[in-house]
C-alpha cells in the first residue's frame, strides 16, 4: 500500500509539474497599449525596393495617388533605393531611362526631382492621409502615433498568430476622417495585415506584410508586401532586399 501511495503522489506531482512546464511557453498577455508595439530600436534603414507585380486597374480602384510609386518602379531601370530615417524622413532614388529621379519626404514636405529639370514640392500638413510613414513597411513609430489615435479592438488571430488589433485614425478629424485596422504580431511588433478605409468609411485596400525577418537584434521587418484592392484583387507587390538598419544617415539627404 505504501508503494501504491508513493506512486499516486508521484503521479499527482507529475500532473502538476507538466502544466507548469507548459505554461512557461505561453506568450505573455497581449498589451492593449499601442506604444508597446513601436520599434524603438529602429532609427533608420536602407534597402533595395523590387517590383514583383503591379496591376494599374486595381491600383486605380484604391485611389489616384496609389500607383505613383508603382509607376516609378515599373518605369525604372532596376530596383529603387529606399532610405528611411526617424522621424518620417523617406527618400527613393532610381534611374528612369537617361534620367535620375528622387522622391523625398521630410515630415509634411514632399519633393519630387528628375535630373531632366522637373522639381515639384507639396506640403502635406493638411492631408495626413497622404503622408508616407513607417507603417507603409509594417512598423509603427512614435512620430506617427503623435498625430494619430489608436483604439484597441481586442485579440484577433491571423494565420495562426494571435495579434493585437487596433483601429488607428487621425487626431484632427477636421483634416482627415480616414482610418485603418491593423493586426500586429506581439512578438515581432510587425503589422501582418492592414485595412485602409476612406473618409466615408469605405474599404479601400488590404495590405499583407509577409516573410518577416530579424534584420538586427530585436528588430524585425517584413520583406514582401502585397496590397489588394477592396475586392481582393492584387494591386501591387513589392520585395525589400539588402535591408540594413541603424547606419550613419545624415539629415541632408532628405533635403
Amino acid at each position: 500500500m505504501a508503494r501504491t501511495g508513493q506512486l499516486v503522489i508521484l503521479a499527482l506531482i507529475s500532473g502538476i509539474i507538466a502544466p507548469l512546464g507548459k505554461a512557461e511557453a505561453v506568450p505573455p498577455a497581449i498589451s492593449p497599449n499601442i506604444r508597446s508595439y513601436v520599434s524603438d530600436d529602429l532609427r533608420n534603414f536602407s534597402a533595395q525596393l523590387h517590383l514583383v507585380r503591379y496591376d494599374p486597374a486595381a491600383g486605380r480602384k484604391i485611389n489616384k495617388d496609389f500607383g505613383l510609386i508603382y509607376e516609378w518602379m515599373k518605369k525604372s531601370r532596376g530596383d529603387i533605393a529606399i532610405r528611411y530615417k526617424e522621424p518620417d524622413q523617406l527618400r527613393l532614388d532610381g534611374r528612369f531611362g537617361a534620367s535620375m529621379g528622387s522622391w523625398i519626404v521630410n515630415g509634411t514636405l514632399q519633393t519630387v526631382r528628375l535630373s531632366i529639370g522637373l522639381h515639384t514640392t507639396a506640403n502635406l500638413g493638411n492631408t495626413p492621409g497622404k503622408r508616407k510613414t513607417l507603417l507603409d513597411v509594417g512598423l509603427l513609430s512614435n512620430d506617427y502615433l503623435s498625430y494619430t489615435d489608436a483604439q484597441f479592438m481586442g485579440v484577433r488571430p491571423f494565420h495562426g498568430i494571435q495579434c493585437a488589433m487596433f483601429k488607428i485614425s487621425y487626431k484632427n478629424k477636421n483634416l482627415d476622417t480616414s482610418f485603418r485596422m491593423v493586426w500586429i504580431d506581439p512578438k515581432t511588433r510587425v503589422t501582418l495585415k492592414r485595412e485602409e478605409y476612406s473618409q466615408e468609411g469605405k474599404l479601400l485596400s488590404i495590405w499583407y506584410y509577409k516573410d518577416t525577418v530579424q534584420v538586427a537584434p530585436g528588430i524585425y521587418m517584413p520583406t514582401l508586401i502585397e496590397i489588394d484592392d477592396s475586392e481582393g484583387a492584387l494591386a501591387g507587390e513589392t520585395a525589400y532586399k539588402n535591408i540594413r538598419v541603424n547606419l550613419p544617415m545624415p539629415d541632408s539627404i532628405f533635403k
